[in-house]
């Protein structure tokens, strides 16, 4: 983001017409206080983050997750969320999926998992990079209807021993 850096030359290829929207990402603990001061430096039209029931219960993150939310609210950016079906890093199972993380299988997980996001008003929910689960996650996002209790994302969390994609 300092002069010359990347961000000048996104700016110039938006000036240019090359581009209509920038955005900034970021996949880590820390990532929502980040974009909140992402947002200080420039008028992004969109972040992108994770966002699961597992992170959203470290309180830390759910802070700062809140309230960046309000900012992009306030500021008309698009929040973006990305990881919703994460059960956790590929570390029991071989990796046969086109995901970072090994992603949750069963239709009534994947269900409850992108419904909790779903839930959250404001967020956008982006699908997952697996052409295989896709289907599934856009079934899910179709039949959303509300958000699941704590209870109901407490017992996925146990019943799939969900653990932290970032090691925390």
């Amino acid at each position: 983001m300092g002069p010359g850096g990347a961000l000048d030359a996104l700016i110039e290829a938006k000036e240019e017409g090359l581009v209509r929207f920038l955005g900034v990402k970021g996949h880590n603990w820390t990532i929502a206080s980040m974009h909140k001061c992402s947002l200080r430096r420039f008028d992004f039209d969109s972040v992108l983050l994770p966002c699961n029931y597992l992170m959203l219960k470290k309180a830390r993150y759910q802070d700062d997750f809140e309230l960046l939310l309000a900012v992009c609210e306030e500021r008309n950016v698009a929040l973006q969320t990305i990881k919703s079906i994460a059960r956790g890093p590929w570390a029991t199972h071989e990796r046969d999926r086109k995901t970072w993380d090994q992603p949750l299988e069963d239709q009534e997980d994947i269900d409850r998992a992108v419904s909790y996001v779903l839930g959250i008003p404001g967020v956008f929910l982006n699908t997952v990079g697996d052409i295989n689960l896709l289907p599934r996650v856009l079934d899910a996002a179709s039949r959303f209807r509300s958000r699941p209790s704590d209870e109901e994302m407490e017992a996925m969390l146990e019943g799939q021993k969900m653990t932290s994609i970032f090691g925390i």
